[in-house]
């Protein structure tokens, strides 16, 4: 009975996912992992992997909508968005309480959505645009030196306006594809990210750090399959995260960006890793405290209160939470073209095939012997496959067609 359940609601919640191939990897953590490559070209493919960050403390309740956070010269620092006072506040990283507060008072809070820092600047993207009809886009550039070590300060700041040359339609005709919502800082240039409701991609701009008003072109995308809120770069790995969630705030989830060429962040290895656990949950900042430590917060919803989170090592990957590694399930050939068989030594099992946001697309039953399955009609890329069991531990691991 539990067999044919399972096979009844995967059937109702059935749908399609496209997606291409890549090879090639040398992270012999990873799925696809090629022992005589010698160089890795950016095609490392990882299991799924869920793993919730830990709740440091919740935020001053002044800070109702923590919209992006920053670690820079030993400080946490975070802000509200749309309609909030034009301030930003430095945390405490223990429990989440104000340090001091910094007013900006020659600009207002239209849409602040991140917040990134360099070595002399704290830049705070004024840039969200959640019915993409803004012509008064800027980051807001704010001297480190002009801040001090009072709990109240106040300073001004420069702008660094700007526009979207691709966009031609503003206001209520769009599909909601230039809101920007996640903004880092490399070198000499400021780069954001957009949070594009129409197609769950993410468009890359770049920017100079110098004040002035610039027609920014896109220059890359890539297929998130969510709603991206907030980035980070980490100049000592030159890694680069993101986060982000679905419709309604829930599935939060993460990119792990690395061995990307120049600032083409999506060139190189994509890991995901899902962090919600499909309730509300309005993450919007991120950023790296150490090479292995990132900083998460959250807006305050009807569930939970504006607060913030940490995570050590949550992008390790010599082990995979709810993965039995002593499976009785063996998948072969693996890519595969139009076939693939399930060696099933155990009990009968039901299976899905979902994409990477875990949609599924194909699911059945797999009875004990071997199973030839058909995939043909799948699109080239990465899936995901679950096996279920009665009493037995659930099993995740990936697939890929050709």
């Amino acid at each position: 009975m539990h067999i044919i359940k399972s096979v009844i609601l995967c059937i109702a919640i059935y749908g399609i996912q496209t997606g291409f191939a890549q090879t090639g990897c040398t992270d012999p953590a990873a799925s696809n992992y090629n022992p005589v490559a010698t160089s890795n070209d950016g095609s490392c493919i990882y299991p799924v992997t869920h793993k919730p960050p830990v709740l440091r403390g919740a935020l001053n309740p002044i800070i109702t909508e923590s919209s992006g956070v920053e670690w820079t010269d030993g400080k946490l620092w975070t802000h509200n968005d749309s309609g909030n006072p034009p301030e930003i506040y430095s945390v405490d990283t223990t429990d989440g309480h104000t340090l001091q507060t910094v007013v900006i008072d020659n600009y207002p809070n239209v849409d602040w959505e991140d917040i990134t820092a360099d070595s002399n600047y704290i830049y705070v993207g004024d840039h969200g645009n959640n019915n993409s009809d803004r012509t008064d886009l800027k980051v807001l550039k704010i001297a480190k030196t002009d801040i001090g070590t009072g709990s109240t300060v106040h300073v001004n700041a420069q702008a660094i306006s700007f526009r979207y040359t691709d966009q031609t339609l503003f206001g209520s005709g769009t599909t909601n594809d230039y809101d920007c919502e996640a903004l880092i800082s490399i070198k000499d240039s400021l780069y954001i990210f957009t949070k594009d409701r129409g197609d769950l991609q993410t468009r890359v701009y770049k920017m100079p750090k110098t004040p002035g008003t610039y027609a920014l072109d896109p220059y890359t995308s890539y297929n998130v399959n969510g709603l991206i809120t907030g980035a980070d770069y980490n100049a000592n790995t030159h890694e680069i995260v993101l986060i982000g969630y679905f419709k309604g705030h829930i599935n939060s989830f993460l990119w792990y960006l690395s061995n990307y060429q120049g600032d083409m962040f999506f060139s190189g290895n994509k890991r995901r890793i899902e962090i919600g656990n499909g309730q509300e949950w309005q993450t919007e900042g991120v950023c790296w405290l150490s090479d292995s430590r990132v900083f998460i917060s959250c807006e305050t919803t009807d569930a939970i209160p504006a607060s913030l989170y940490v995570s050590d090592n949550i992008f390790a990957t010599t082990q995979v939470e709810n993965v039995n590694q002593e499976q009785s399930i063996k998948i072969y050939p693996n890519p595969a073209g139009n076939e693939m068989i399930f060696e099933n030594t155990g009990s009968e099992a039901v299976y899905k095939i979902m994409d990477a946001i875990g949609r599924v697309i194909e699911c059945g039953v797999i009875e004990k012997g071997n199973r030839i399955l058909d995939i043909k009609s799948l699109i080239a890329g990465i899936y995901y496959i679950e096996f279920s069991s009665p009493g037995k531990e659930l099993m995740i691991t990936t697939i890929e067609k050709k």
